[in-house]
């Protein structure tokens, strides 16, 4: 019996321990979770505040060039709006006065049809909201403007059998699919004045906040195109730009992600930080660098992301207010080397003369001129050989960086990247106006690059600054193979008698450069009186031009610069199948065949030449400011290369430079012309198919070089033009490329061409 009686006893407290659970289940937790009066039943949560990015301005420190304008966002936490099950019309209500406020239609759904026939007062009531039928069948549906969301509400409350009413914003809530305590921006740059309004009237509006952001500007891109090449632009973080971005917390995690992204986003590199187990940098819905300056500085640009904690419920609903946990650290600002008064005339110079060459080509005496493809693309790049520093730099044609961020030309934007006509797209594919031509664009340099040849064979013993080398015009010899080759002379196909290095540079002998690189001693059209040289052999010829950092990118601060090609044995065997030849290395030394430049590279070396063989990276950015201006880095010169060639040596280069100016046919850059010491080369590239000359002979289009630098006895300044196509154009070269240098050089140090020059000078 007193068994028994234990017995029930425990049994009694074991109903009690039960319902005293129970009562804590239903009762207490709900309510704490409902109200948040027992932080023991709630969780904490973090929520990622976005920084603001930091500003781009031209090299006087205030002249805006991309920006960062506040706008308000309307947005919506889903755990703060009234409750779908607890309060179903509240929640409605409020949804139907955001789509008004949002501007988002809403969807009306009659089912049957039948009872508009017996409800004609229903009938009447749809046809007064005037919204278009999308469908008709069995049942009705009906797109409601955003201002008859509240009558629409209004029906289906009292037609609630035959009415169901779609709100947009529940659907954008369920695409979104976040945690209750994350907001969903429903409507991006809204006016103050609405911002204000929906501040003043949150009693009315649960769960609907304004949330501050920013939307990037380049306000002189419209007006100066060529700096949207530089600045680039920001868009939204794609899924790889999220996988590559954001650290891994091992080399485990790095791989797994690298993985299970290779067959979307190709092999990507992943940055390994331990310390990085929480926040990623990079949300979903963040922005980012794509192109320019924008991608190359987006560590910098972007700054650090803030961090916020809240309680929430076991529905992740909030129930506590929001506290910082870190504080956010927006993103420095960069100060270019850039002057955009400066930028903005050699772009318009630039313009001139690509403009001048179409004239030519429509007006050309030849008739097969007249049928070379349009003029229209040329690019020119202004740097200081001292320094690196860039001080212009233009690809032609260009566009506008504001079509990826102002939304309301997103029209623009889609007719640039695809547009919907074939003639349109093939224009589109023929100009390329989003590539930059100073860094991407790839082409054979002509006769730049004669002065690099040159300075490789003085320094290897080819030649001495007194060798004169046989030019009889045209360079005949049979090949290895038994396959004769003829090399001619570019401007002059006469007899130019014995020459030095200084004088093949003043008359841009091909026979010449290409005896000193492939030697002579094969030719046969030369005399035994004639000097016979061996010449560097192609191995010679790449590291002379590797001296100069040719063949490599410059490591310029931008995304996107192209490596350029010096061509070898080992390239061609393996490009092209074939061994190399003598005539091979002809042509690689008059700057034809498969050597490509980019008119950065040609500017970089170009200084080299001038500064006594040193080279300096390339850069467009001066300084790394905070917010209040105090300099947070500079941008130190640095040394990319030093080409190992005697200063004596690369003082007779430029003096054949400068012969090529005070003698040559480069007359538009003599002092006397244009009131500055300037040497430089010209170059005369050919591309594209071959067209049929009059005389039966095949020729091609060609491009129009000219690499100058000012003042001769102290170079601070060394400009690389290019225009596309013009090169045959009454010798585009010597009479538009050098011209437009000229100009250039004239903007920069501010000299104006001498009173009454001589006739000579005005190029034709």
């Amino acid at each position: 019996m007193p068994r028994l009686i234990v017995l029930r006893v425990l049994l009694l407290l074991v109903v009690a321990v039960l319902v005293g659970r129970l009562y804590q289940i239903q009762v207490v937790d709900s309510t704490g979770r409902r109200f948040g009066a027992d932080v023991d039943v709630t969780t904490r949560r973090y929520l990622s505040v976005p920084p603001r990015r930091g500003e781009i301005f031209a090299a006087d420190g205030t002249t805006l060039l991309a920006e960062s304008v506040p706008i308000y966002n309307l947005a919506v936490i889903p755990g703060r709006l009234p409750s779908r099950s607890a309060e179903p019309e509240r929640r409605a209500a409020v949804l139907a006065r955001l789509s008004q406020v949002a501007g988002l239609s809403s969807t009306l759904t009659l089912s049957p049809t039948t009872a508009l026939a017996a409800r004609p007062a229903l009938d009447r009531a749809l046809q007064s909201l005037q919204s278009p039928l999308l469908t008709a069948g069995p049942s009705i549906t009906v797109t409601i403007a955003p201002a008859d969301s509240l009558r629409a509400l209004e029906l289906t409350r009292n037609y609630s059998d035959v009415l169901s009413l779609s709100n947009p914003i529940e659907t954008l809530i369920a695409r979104q699919d976040l945690r209750g305590y994350q907001h969903v921006v429903l409507k991006e740059d809204i006016s103050a004045d609405l911002a204000l309004a929906i501040s003043e009237n949150a009693n009315y509006l649960p769960g609907v906040y304004v949330v501050e952001d920013y939307r990037r500007s380049y306000p002189l891109s419209a007006a100066v195109p060529s700096l949207s090449h530089l600045l680039g632009y920001t868009g939204r973080i794609s899924a790889c730009e999220l996988v590559a971005e954001n650290p891994a917390s091992s080399w485990l995690t790095a791989l797994v992600d690298v993985l299970g992204h290779a067959g979307r986003c190709g092999l990507i590199t992943k940055q390994i930080d331990p310390p990085s187990i929480g926040f990623p940098p990079y949300q979903p819905d963040d922005r980012i660098g794509k192109d320019g300056l924008e991608a190359a500085y987006e560590a910098e640009l972007r700054g650090r992301p803030g961090v916020e904690t809240l309680l929430v419920d076991v529905l992740q609903r909030p129930v506590s207010p929001i506290e910082t946990a870190r504080p956010v650290e927006h993103g420095h600002n960069l100060v270019l080397t850039i002057d955009v008064a400066y930028q903005t005339e050699v772009e318009r110079i630039l313009r001139r003369w690509i403009a001048e060459g179409e004239r030519r080509r429509q007006s050309a005496r030849e008739p097969y001129k007249r049928d070379y493809a349009p003029i229209f693309a040329g690019s020119a790049v202004v740097l200081d050989p001292r320094d690196g520093r860039v001080l212009a730099m233009v690809s032609l044609p260009g566009y506008d960086n504001n079509l990826w961020v102002d939304p309301q030309r997103q029209a623009e934007l889609a007719a640039l990247l695809s547009p919907s006509d074939p003639q349109a797209l093939a224009e589109l594919l023929r100009q390329a106006p989003l590539t930059n031509r100073a860094i991407a664009g790839q082409y054979p340099p002509g006769s730049t690059l004669k002065q690099f040849v040159g300075a490789a064979a003085l320094q290897q013993g080819v030649i001495a600054p007194e060798t004169r080398l046989r030019d009889p015009g045209v360079l005949k010899l049979i090949e290895r193979n038994g396959a004769p080759f003829e090399l001619p002379n570019s401007v002059r196909n006469r007899d130019n008698g014995e020459l030095n290095v200084v004088d093949a540079l003043r008359l841009s002998s091909n026979v010449f450069f290409a005896s000193v690189a492939g030697g002579n001693d094969q030719a046969t059209n030369l005399d035994a009186r004639a000097l016979r040289v061996r010449g560097l052999d192609i191995d010679g010829l790449v590291e002379g031009l590797e001296w100069f950092h040719l063949g490599r990118a410059t490591g310029i601060d931008l995304v996107g610069e192209a490596p350029g090609l010096v061509p070898t044995r080992t390239w061609k065997a393996r490009a092209k199948r074939e061994v190399w030849t003598t005539g091979d290395t002809y042509n690689t030394a008059i700057g034809q065949g498969d050597v490509l430049v980019t008119p950065l590279q040609l500017a970089v070396a170009a200084g080299g030449i001038a500064r006594d063989g040193v080279i300096y990276r390339p850069h467009l950015v001066d300084a790394i400011t905070d917010g209040n201006g105090a300099v947070v880095r500079r941008i130190a010169p640095q040394v990319i290369s030093r080409a190992p060639v005697e200063p004596a040596f690369l003082q007779t280069i430029r003096q054949g430079m400068r012969a090529s100016v005070t003698d040559g046919l480069n007359i538009a850059a003599r002092e006397e012309c244009s009131g500055l010491p300037i040497a430089g080369k010209t170059g005369t590239a050919e591309f594209g198919p071959l067209i049929q000359h009059p005389d039966g002979r095949l020729v091609r289009q060609s491009h129009a070089w000219f690499v100058g630098f000012a003042p001769y006895d102290d170079p601070q300044v060394v400009v690389a033009v290019l225009l596309e196509g013009v090169g045959d154009l009454n010798d585009g070269s010597s009479t538009m490329a050098v011209p437009a240098v000229t100009q250039m050089l004239q903007a920069y140090f501010q000299v104006s061409p001498p009173e009454n020059v001589p006739a000579i000078c005005s190029p034709s």
